[in-house]
């Protein structure tokens, strides 16, 4: 799977364990349609605004940032960093993924974030946090997901654990045309996450320095 940080559509997103990207400098803009992540509706009414940047160490040390617009002018920062290798056939990502967001009130997210990649298959498994306010207990998670891909096509199986709780199915389809990324997903969001199912779609560009 490509590398990307349009995270919510291409399943393994900007954690992904991809040892192939160059070496330097690229930022990518776009915009989704419907701002879902791991299944769950962002609360986003109409398109989402994204973009991001990020650096890739010829030693396989990546750091980013990237962020998404919100309602009535807020933001979702992402910052993020972390260790990607081979062994023999298998890739790997060991890192660091914060969500944070400017709109008062809100809570951020931690996480620590494991990939194994072989062939067209990988797995995540994050261990997270969700900071909380008002002495109200930090609420602790894990994610683990299972994803398959195909010449553009990908499958996610994707589950929370530990406070959270929750189950969906992701199927969707990417491509690059004249230089533009563009996909699309259906997600299928089980009763316990709350969200509805949906079709979203996105494009986005990217540029290396």
């Amino acid at each position: 799977m490509m590398k990307s940080t349009m995270k919510t559509l291409i399943a393994a997103g900007l954690l992904s364990a991809s040892v192939m990207a160059e070496a330097g400098l690229s930022a990518n803009i776009g915009a989704m349609s419907d701002y879902y992540f791991r299944g769950t509706d962002q609360g986003v009414n109409g398109a989402s605004m994204m973009g991001g940047l990020d650096y890739d160490a010829e030693n396989g040390i990546s750091v980013g940032t990237w962020a998404a617009s919100l309602n009535n002018g807020e933001l979702e920062v992402d910052v993020y960093g972390g260790y990607a290798g081979e062994v023999e056939d298998f890739s790997y990502y060991v890192g660091y993924a914060g969500y944070l967001y400017t709109e008062d009130g809100a809570t951020d997210f931690h996480e620590i974030n494991f990939n194994l990649g072989y062939g067209p298959v990988s797995l995540e498994y994050t261990v997270g946090t969700e900071d909380t306010s008002g002495g109200t207990p930090e609420q602790d998670y894990t994610f683990l997901a299972l994803t398959g891909e195909y010449e553009g096509a990908y499958l996610t199986y994707g589950s929370f654990g530990n406070d959270y709780d929750g189950d969906y199915w992701e199927i969707g389809y990417g491509a690059t045309y004249e230089g533009l990324d563009m996909g699309v997903a259906y997600i299928d969001p089980d009763s316990q996450i709350g969200s509805e199912e949906t079709i979203s779609f996105y494009i986005s560009k990217s540029f290396d320095f």
